[in-house]
C-alpha cells in the first residue's frame, strides 16, 4: 500500500478501503523520517550485494573483496597520511614557540607572543643567534618599552637629615655649626 497509489485513488474518485483510510489518518509528513528510508535502503543494498554475489563467479568474488578491500586500506592510509603531517606541524610550531621564548628571555623582551609574530613576519630564523639578536638590537632602539629595564629594586639611598639646632637658644656660632658642609 504505496502513499503516491492511495493518493492516485483518490485524485481519480475511487473509494478507498478501510486500511488506505487508515495509512492516511496515520500518516505525518515529518515523521516518516530517514530512519526508515535509511533502513530500507541498507535493506536493498544487501538484497543487491546477494543477487550480485550469485552470479559472480567465485574468482569475480574473491576480486571484489580484494577491491573493497584494497579501498579500505587506501582510506587508512591517506587519514593515517594527514594525521602524521599534521603532528608533524603541531611539532614545528611547538619548536619554534619554545625557541622564541628563550630567546625572549634571554633578551628581556617582554611579549614572546608579539616576539612571535615579528619573527614570523619578519623572517627571521630564532636558530640563528646572529640574525635574533641583531634583530632584537634594533627593536630594542626602535620599541624600547617592549623590554624590561636593568634597574635594581628598592628606593634609593636617602640623604641623612640635617642636624637640628636649638631654637632657644640665640647663638648663632653654635647654630652655624651644626649646618652641614657643602662640598667646594
Amino acid at each position: 500500500m504505496d502513499l503516491m497509489e492511495i493518493i492516485g485513488k483518490a485524485a481519480a474518485g475511487e473509494a478507498l478501503s478501510e486500511a488506505e483510510r487508515a495509512r492516511l489518518a496515520g500518516f505525518r509528513p515529518g515523521d516518516a523520517g530517514s530512519s526508515e528510508l535509511e533502513k530500507r535502503n541498507r535493506e536493498l543494498e544487501a538484497r543487491i550485494e546477494e543477487l550480485e554475489k550469485s552470479a559472480l563467479t567465485e574468482p569475480e568474488q574473491l576480486k571484489r573483496r580484494y577491491d573493497a578491500e584494497l579501498a579500505r586500506l587506501r582510506e587508512s592510509l591517506e587519514s593515517a597520511g594527514a594525521e602524521r603531517d599534521a603532528a608533524k606541524q603541531e611539532l614545528a610550531r611547538i619548536g619554534f614557540r619554545r625557541r622564541i621564548e628563550s630567546i625572549a628571555q634571554e633578551h628581556g623582551f617582554t611579549d614572546a607572543d608579539y616576539l612571535e609574530y615579528l619573527c614570523a613576519r619578519n623572517r627571521i630564523d630564532p636558530e640563528s643567534p646572529e640574525a635574533a639578536g641583531a634583530f632584537l638590537e634594533r627593536l630594542r632602539e626602535s620599541s624600547p618599552r617592549f623590554f624590561k629595564l636593568d634597574l635594581a629594586p628598592g628606593a634609593p639611598e636617602v640623604p641623612p637629615a640635617p642636624a637640628r639646632a636649638d631654637r632657644s637658644g640665640d647663638d648663632i656660632v653654635s647654630l652655624l655649626a651644626e649646618v652641614p658642609a657643602v662640598n667646594e
